[in-house]
């Protein structure tokens, strides 16, 4: 991955190298993020790991439906299937949250966000979303936090078909097994509003090499509709994207060396009665890391990345052709100072061509108050560097921007009690040099976001298992005094599954939207408007059939409720789909 280990020391502590047993709490969890596998109970982070099986119970199509298992988290969908999603962690918007697809970046670097909506799920194994202060040593965009999606080859071969309204449609076959495989998506809608429709195809292809090496193919292309604000409408703007990711891996994720090289390629385009616009973007890079263990329970790691960046864009008739050089140096020491306490601490040296050089450092703790209760602390910098339009657009840029900076400190409490695993963590950012969205942008936002967060996953009683989660935030302008638009006071989640049968079972999906600040452009100047807050529930039957096929209805927004996630974009009504799948 992209973004260094959060602590590599655990699964090096467990080694007979060192002769040394591991803390007691080394707990049996799932692999949290990093460059190396590790265990969720050692690091220091706020880290939310959702795997392929919880995918499927939620009935997702994208990343963007994963989402919404994440405390601190949100999406600003544009409107139904296919429709733009932006990401959000802690308040920050989408160009301050990192997107990775099997550690390579697939922000945009011209517009510095990724489109949620054109990720598939195709090939997901898991979905790693680390929040808040641990993403200093991830690079830019990592302001608000990291979602990293993993790939998976070696799978059995599979079929999978879906049906929804709309005329919503869904075909996923793969195949292969340990050293390749194959896998295809095709996938559409008509659209519940005019010119809302989609057509999207998705390949992903993994082939494993002597030596440790790794290759990755992972290919999208969509053609949709852009409807438009629904005080403005725009029947006839449409949308294009094909995005390309090719990398190689090699040298064991367990081992104490690896690296990567990778190319992204992507194109976007959209075209409307106005004129047309296209963003042309390449991207090449490499990275290396380094692991040593310098004594028993000590363990240094270093990495170097190299990335070259390329645009080649027409906006509206005016050109931009760049290319800018990025460069990166990163140390993390991570120690065992006794058997109940770790500390990780970092930093990372970033070298842009453009807008020059910048530290973040970040150190965190774990204490294990006892077998089953630990307590986490971190603080750390991250940053966004200005995009290519930010620096570079004719007549409306300016290339002497800053990056935005951000300091976070947080804490959690984590308790495991039987079968359920309860946590309360506490945040607080204040971020600086925001990049204003004028003309000419300047460096002149500063915000100031803390929040509280609760978050219960396992067992929470009468046979029902799986995640709820409630986040209560506040996110300021400090310029103003005025709320951040687009960020709800309260954030609340609850995702879960009964077991009817050992072959069926039914999950139950709900979340509530607090009351957010919006802009309403629909009136000049744009103003600000009080979104009310909304309810939305799911409901899901899993059921698996003798003959192997496993078969999902589910039905979303159940309460038929009308509401706009983002002011003037209404979500899809109450509506209905049906999956079916089989593995061979």
């Amino acid at each position: 991955m992209r973004f260094c280990a959060l602590l590599v020391l655990v699964p090096l502590l467990a080694t007979p190298a060192l002769s040394q047993e591991p803390p007691v709490f080394e707990l049996p969890e799932v692999t949290i993020p990093g460059r190396r596998p590790q265990t969720g109970g050692s690091t220091p982070a706020s880290v939310t790991v959702i795997t392929r099986a919880e995918l499927e119970r939620l009935g997702a199509r994208t990343v963007a439906d994963a989402l919404r298992l994440v405390p601190e988290a949100l999406v600003r969908a544009y409107g139904g299937y296919g429709a733009l999603a932006e990401p959000s962690i802690r308040g920050f918007g989408p160009g301050q949250v990192l997107v990775l697809l099997d550690g390579v970046p697939v922000n945009n670097v011209a517009l510095g966000q990724a489109d949620l909506s054109t990720v598939s799920l195709l090939g997901v194994e898991r979905i790693e979303v680390l929040r808040g202060a641990f993403g200093a040593i991830s690079g830019s965009g990592a302001v608000g936090g990291v979602i990293n999606i993993v790939t998976a080859g070696g799978t059995a071969p599979t079929v999978r078909m879906r049906a929804g309204p709309f005329g919503e449609h869904h075909l996923h076959a793969g195949t292969g097994g340990r050293a390749a495989s194959l896998a295809f998506e095709a996938s559409g809608t008509d659209g519940f509003r005019p010119n809302s429709d989609v057509a999207a195809v998705t390949v992903v292809g993994h082939l494993t090499l002597g030596s440790g090496i790794r290759l990755t193919a992972h290919h999208t292309r969509m053609e949709l509709g852009t409807p438009g604000d629904v005080a403005f409408p725009t029947p006839q703007d449409r949308q294009s994207v094909v995005r390309t990711i090719v990398q190689s891996q090699w040298g064991d994720p367990a081992g104490p060396a690896r690296g990567r090289l990778y190319a992204v390629a992507e194109s976007l385009g959209f075209s409307s009665p106005t004129g047309n616009s296209t963003y042309a973007t390449w991207a090449v890079g490499g990275e290396l890391q380094r692991e040593w263990p310098v004594a028993p329970g000590r363990v240094l790691a270093g990495g170097l990345e190299l990335q070259r960046q390329n645009l080649d864009a027409v906006v509206f008739g005016s050109a931009v052709l760049r290319e800018t050089v990025v460069g990166a140096a990163y140390l993390e020491f991570d120690a065992a100072l006794s058997s109940r306490l770790l500390v990780s601490t970092a930093v990372r040296v970033d070298g842009h061509s453009a807008y020059g050089a910048t530290v973040n450092p970040r150190v965190g703790v774990v204490v294990a108050i006892d077998d089953a209760t630990r307590l986490r602390a971190g603080i750390g910098r991250t940053f966004r560097g200005p995009t290519f339009l930010q620096l570079y657009f004719p007549g409306c840029s300016d290339p002497a921007l800053r990056p935005e900076t951000a300091w976070t400190v947080e804490t959690s409490l984590e308790r495991e009690w039987g079968s359920r695993t309860g946590t309360l963590t506490a945040f607080l950012s204040e971020a600086t040099d925001l990049i204003s969205g004028g003309c000419p942008p300047q460096n002149i936002g500063s915000a100031s976001i803390v929040g509280l967060s609760a978050d219960l996953r396992g067992v929470v009683g009468g046979g029902w298992t799986g995640r709820m989660n409630l986040t209560v935030q506040q996110a300021i302008d400090r310029i103003t005094g005025d709320a951040l638009p687009r960020v709800p006071w309260v954030i609340a989640r609850a995702a879960l599954t009964h077991d009817l049968s050992d072959a069926s079972a039914i999950s139950v999906i709900a979340e509530y939207i607090g009351p957010r600040i919006d802009r309403d452009f629909s009136v000049f100047p744009a103003a600000a408007v009080q979104m009310p807050g909304y309810v939305e529930l799911a409901l899901r039957y899993q059921r698996q059939m003798a003959s192997g096929w496993m078969i999902v209805a589910g039905a979303d927004n159940l309460l038929d409720v009308s509401y706009e996630a983002v002011k003037g974009y209404p979500a899809p009504g109450r509506t209905f789909f049906l999956t079916a799948s089989k593995s061979y």
